[in-house]
């Protein structure tokens, strides 16, 4: 008898058991599973089969058991140094949640400049603990001089331990130089301090920020820092006048750096704010009843309200100038003293300095350090530039021109004394070590650049008239050479070390020398010069980029002679697009 049949009803699978062949599997074609199999057999390709299963994704609930373990170490970290940031998950999640280009981007950091004119970069370090923003956290309503666009809210928490410390060495040892308002050892011991408030964690912010901009090595962290020191700085109170001088000299940094890296309009509205705030805190009047502080605490406190009062003075006269615009503190109400040397202050060791209308007044100046002299001759600029405008100003009010021709010998006289006092005791090999000290050689020459172009103005009928005149124009013309040969120093110095104001004397002296370039054909040297030397700026100060960038080839020579006054006035006309 015949066996009885399988009455199994079970359907026969639709593939044979056992991997497809990687063939099969890239066109997507029904593997038999044989070895070669036909779909192989009939393209004429050999057949492969990768016995290695492929590996799967993580567990339900593995990468909340992560993010937990995770918030468990950055809180044990914490507990170690309250000034660590501690993780979020959120914030985590928003950070790994990135595509490809984003990625890319945010990870690659603009090239930096090179770190001394002339030189190549040196090899960027690596990456910091600092998180950076992607670019699609960057509305596009602004941006940037350099392109990089505005960002409002970053959400850093604090640089590492180590980052911060270098971040700090920068600021004091190239910053420091020409923004000297800071105490190094009073700075150290308020940071350390389990107490630090939120106006002086601004204040760290601003100075990291400064500091990341004049380095190669974190150069991409400048524009993240700054951000965030905006953002801190809108949320942190001003109760007292210990917070308000940190924010006074946070907003002072700031102003520099945008001067170098932002449009102008918003460097002047950080300026408007420590300038405010020291009219606020009364810093002008800082020594109007006392006598000197023998206790060299009391005496350091005294003197970073001193110098952050004149860092803002000096703010508003080159802002000011640069624009055109009145100035916003008044010299005669100052009955604050000069900054005493750089050694006494980082030393706390007292020294009683004169006021800045003494120091004027003197028959037989004396010399001071390179700070000390940049304000006065600061000053003497900004005089320069007010005895110019009030020329419009006086037939409206029926005054003499007299008072003009008056006021125009007592300044040159001032002037005179103060340069020959500067080049007679700071010899070349000083300017050659001191950016500080350039730039008050540079502005020294500025002013007397202006008070001969105000000479132009003196009444015809004045006594000697001609001779006078003649006497300005071979005097201005002396004052360009001597910024053109100070513009030869520059390459003495690493390009983060040059006073970020120093491109607005080589610009104005640039401008002189090209009115007279069709007249004496060995200007054309002496504009190679300074052009020159603003190129080589250009990289790290935006003040040489096209804000004030001109095309030269384009413009004529009588639109030169009857420029404004104003040097911003003029380079409007003829901004490179």
């Amino acid at each position: 008898m015949a066996p009885a049949k399988s009455t199994t009803t079970g359907k026969q699978p639709r593939q044979n058991p056992g991997p497809a062949c990687q063939q099969c599997r890239i066109r997507k074609l029904r593997c038999d599973r044989q070895t070669p199999c036909r779909g192989c057999i009939d393209s004429g390709v050999s057949c492969h089969t990768d016995l290695t299963p492929p590996q799967r994704g993580p567990k339900r609930g593995h990468l909340g058991v992560l993010r937990s373990r995770i918030a468990a170490l950055e809180q044990r970290m914490s507990e170690q140094d309250p000034h660590m940031g501690v993780y979020t998950p959120a914030a985590s999640e928003s950070q790994f949640n990135l595509d490809d280009n984003s990625v890319a981007d945010s990870a690659a950091p603009p090239p930096p400049p090179s770190t001394t004119m002339g030189q190549s970069p040196p090899e960027e370090a690596g990456a910091v603990g600092l998180s950076i923003p992607t670019p699609s956290q960057f509305p596009s309503s602004c941006g940037f001089v350099s392109g990089q666009a505005y960002i409002g809210q970053t959400g850093l928490s604090l640089p590492p331990p180590l980052t911060r410390a270098d971040l700090d060495q920068l600021f004091f040892d190239r910053t420091n130089a020409f923004i000297p308002i800071i105490q190094q050892y009073r700075y150290f011991i308020r940071s350390k301090s389990s107490s630090a408030t939120q106006s002086h964690t601004c204040l760290q912010y601003a100075m990291w920020t400064m500091a990341a901009a004049l380095s190669s090595q974190f150069h991409h962290l400048r524009d993240p820092l700054y951000h965030d020191t905006i953002e801190k700085l809108a949320h942190s109170p001003t109760e007292d006048d210990v917070s308000r001088l940190e924010h006074a000299q946070a907003w002072i940094l700031i102003a520099v750096y945008e001067l170098m890296q932002a449009p102008f309009q918003r460097a002047w509205i950080s300026a408007g704010r420590a300038i405010r705030l020291v009219q606020l805190m009364r810093l002008n009047e800082t020594d109007k009843v006392t006598d000197l502080d023998v206790d060299p605490e009391t005496f350091v406190e005294k003197e970073e309200r001193r110098r952050t009062f004149w860092m803002a003075f000096c703010l508003d006269r080159c802002s000011c100038v640069l624009e055109g615009l009145p100035l916003t503190l008044n010299e005669q109400e100052i009955s604050t003293r000069l900054p005493c040397p750089e050694d006494a202050f980082q030393r706390g060791t007292p020294v009683a300095m004169p006021f800045l209308s003494e120091v004027l007044t003197e028959t037989e100046p004396n010399i001071m350090s390179s700070f000390a002299e940049s304000i006065i001759f600061t000053t003497l600029w900004g005089r320069s530039f007010i005895h110019q405008r009030q020329l419009v100003a006086e037939p409206v009010f029926c005054n003499s021109s007299r008072d003009f021709y008056e006021r125009q010998i007592w300044l040159d006289d001032i002037l005179n004394r103060r340069i020959q006092k500067l080049q007679q005791d700071y010899v070349a090999a000083s300017v050659k070590l001191d950016s500080m000290l350039l730039y008050t050689s540079m502005i020294a020459q500025t002013a007397a650049l202006l008070l001969c172009k105000a000479a132009d103005s003196i009444p015809p009928n004045t006594p000697g008239n001609h001779d006078l005149i003649t006497r300005y124009q071979q005097r201005a013309s002396s004052a360009a050479k001597e910024v053109v040969r100070l513009a030869q120093y520059l390459p003495y110095f690493s390009y983060f070390k040059v006073h970020p104001f120093t491109p607005i004397p080589l610009f104005l002296c640039r401008q002189f020398l090209f009115v007279l370039k069709d007249n004496d054909y060995a200007m054309t040297d002496d504009l190679n010069v300074l052009s020159e030397a603003l190129q080589d700026l250009k990289g790290v100060n935006g003040l040489c980029q096209g804000r004030l960038e001109i095309d030269f080839s384009e413009v004529e020579l009588p639109d030169l002679e009857e420029a404004p006054d104003t040097m911003m006035d003029f380079f409007g006309k003829y901004i490179v697009a």
